[in-house]
């Protein structure tokens, strides 16, 4: 017969995590208000931009508020004035890492004396690096001859407009309209441009080089729409607090990313370097249940927006921000273990009544049943007995990490002989000190009741998951030949000359944070993000060994776990969380750490 026992110690426990976390106050400041709308990128530099409107009435509005009503489609060109003529210009590389694509552009400038940049393709997510403004294509041909002498093999030759002077449009039906940015906006609330649909309206900005950027000026709650059922499918993954954890996450992350491309026209991409964003035709009923249920919802740390990141899939182990991004070094997510990498086994050696367990722990051996509560009530109100409430971080040693909300505490485990482990169901009472047993299954992020007898954990109480048939991530392996690597170091640090990879320093996850990659004519250091780019893999490696393929051919293997870059918020984890019964803030603050969830109105 199974023996429950029940007490009413932990009854005065406030605020316990065991049961449904409530809201976290935010001291929020009162600076921080959520914008009306959001500027999506969609494309960049495009000579003309065809626009197939509209179901409804629909007008253009120009920079001095004129409006002007358009009928069915119409095309729209850039018509600067007194526009410097077109400068031919050097494209030397398109890449992801925006510290590479910067360092090469510096490196460009230098060689050559001339200006240099890089400029985010809003539809490609890539930096694409420039240099030299050439009045003519002959002086352009030199130029790329001379960094085709320092190892710049892969360049071409492509034009620009320059200063705009007296900028304006071209629009078919209409005529000229001057200024730098053209708004479309029906009545219904919906544009379609570049095959797809969105909500709120569209705009086309005219940018420095005399390009057409796309636009989509989305209401905030909107944009979410199609941006959460993309990052968090609810087909694949149907659990509703994994989606409204995502929701915050990526409200946080579009308001702490307000204005980084603003020369460009536009707040964020709709790539997967910003937030990978579908527009209205993605739009599922669960996705816009969890941004309605967490409407105006984000992430604050200090009263500070914390770096919101997420990952696809962590493969068990989070990485620290400084390690992935350095740019954000010092802002962002720690490490954290995770769900995805399988359980955590706790063993115990003691048996019998908790409670009985608890006095005998603190030295009571004689105790009348009726007094039991008594007595374990005056050891919490002396300090000899310490009740925790708080969710699993994992294991360190002797010790256990313990979460509350977000805040870490490490606690010393008593040995196995001293340790009880008892386990509840989902929802129950706090004086309910479960079933004893031997070992417990749990995973991070498990709710947990913790009993410290003088400083030391003698019974923990797990509260049993949802559901336990979970699978751990899949680790990955790949195989790169000598030439294929040495290829990608040449497209990023010409004449390098790849001989050999050298690990330098390790994240606290394990993956590879710093290498140097050796060469004929020096040696180059990576870190963070760079590394995945040049290598060509799913996620961070944890693994780099020298191997040679087939026929000899010589290369590196490497391995890992998960895809993604590994930093903050898990997806495939919180879903895994939210299986296991836990609510979407448990899982932002398993990730996040100690963040107060604060709502805003725009």
């Amino acid at each position: 017969m199974v023996e429950r026992w029940m007490t009413n110690l932990g009854l005065g426990v406030a605020a316990c995590l065991l049961l449904a976390a409530g809201p976290s106050p935010a001291t929020s400041p009162s600076s921080i208000v959520l914008p009306e709308e959001i500027r999506l990128g969609l494309a960049t530099d495009l000579e003309r931009v065809e626009v197939a409107c509209c179901d409804g009435p629909s007008w253009l509005v120009d920079d001095a508020g004129r409006r002007y009503e358009v009928i069915g489609s119409f095309e729209v060109i850039a018509a600067p004035g007194k526009a410097s003529p077109g400068v031919h210009r050097l494209q030397v590389a398109a890449l992801r890492d925006r510290v590479q694509a910067e360092g090469l552009a510096g490196r460009l400038a230098g060689l050559l004396g001339q200006e240099a940049d890089s400029v985010l393709d809003a539809g490609t997510g890539l930096y694409r690096v420039r240099v030299g403004r050439f009045g003519d294509r002959e002086t352009a041909e030199e130029a790329r001859g001379r960094l085709h002498v320092e190892g710049f093999d892969d360049v071409w030759i492509t034009t620009e407009g320059q200063v705009l002077e007296e900028p304006g449009f071209e629009i078919e039906g209409v005529g000229r309209v001057a200024g730098r940015r053209l708004r479309l906006e029906s009545a219904d609330g919906v544009v379609d441009i570049l095959g797809r649909r969105y909500r709120g309206a569209l705009e086309v900005f005219l940018s420095d080089r005399a390009g057409l950027n796309v636009v989509n000026a989305a209401p905030l709650e909107d944009y979410l729409r199609g941006v959460v059922p993309v990052e968090l499918g609810p087909d694949l993954y149907p659990e509703l607090e994994a989606i409204k954890a995502q929701a915050v996450a990526a409200r946080t992350y579009a308001v702490k990313r307000l204005g980084e491309f603003e020369g460009e026209g536009y707040d964020l991409c709709a790539t997967p370097l910003c937030q990978v964003y579908g527009g209205l035709d993605v739009e599922h009923p669960v996705s816009d249940q969890a941004i309605a249920a967490t409407r105006g919802e984000i992430l604050l740390r200090g009263g500070v927006l914390q770096e919101a990141l997420f990952t696809a899939s962590c493969g068990g182990d989070t990485e620290l921000v400084d390690h992935v991004f350095p740019l954000l070094a010092g802002g962002g997510p720690v490490g954290t273990a995770c769900v995805e990498g399988g359980g955590v086994t706790l063993a115990g050696g003691a048996e019998g009544s908790p409670a009985r367990h608890l006095l005998k722990s603190l030295g009571v051996r004689r105790v009348r049943e009726r007094r039991v509560d008594e007595r374990l009530s005056r050891a919490r109100s002396e300090g000899d007995l310490e009740v925790v409430e708080g969710s699993l971080g994992g294991l360190d040693g002797g010790w256990l990490d313990l979460r509350q909300q977000g805040r870490r505490r490490l606690v010393p485990l008593a040995p196995g002989a001293a340790l009880l482990l008892a386990e509840v169901t989902a929802g129950a009472p706090p004086g309910d000190l479960g079933v004893p047993t031997r070992t417990l299954a749990t995973a991070p992020g498990d709710r947990l009741r913790v009993y410290l007898a003088r400083g030391r954990v003698v019974l923990i109480v797990h509260e049993a998951p949802r559901r336990r048939d979970q699978a751990a991530a899949e680790p990955w392996s790949l195989w790169r030949s000598h030439d294929s690597v040495r290829a990608a170091a040449e497209r990023r640090f010409p004449g390098l000359g790849l001989k050999s990879l050298r690990v330098l320093e390790r994240g606290v996850s394990g993956r590879v944070a710093r290498i140097d990659l050796i060469g004929e004519q020096g040696t180059v250091e990576l870190q963070g993000l760079a590394i995945r780019w040049l290598l060509d893999v799913p996620e961070h490696i944890v693994e780099l060994t020298v191997e040679s393929g087939d026929g000899g051919v010589p290369g590196w293997r490497f391995a890992g776990r998960g895809r993604g870059h590994g930093v903050g918020m898990c997806q495939v984890g919180s879903y895994l969380m939210a299986q296991r019964g836990l609510t979407y803030r448990e899982i932002l603050w398993h990730y996040y750490g100690a963040v107060d969830v604060g709502r805003f109105a725009s």
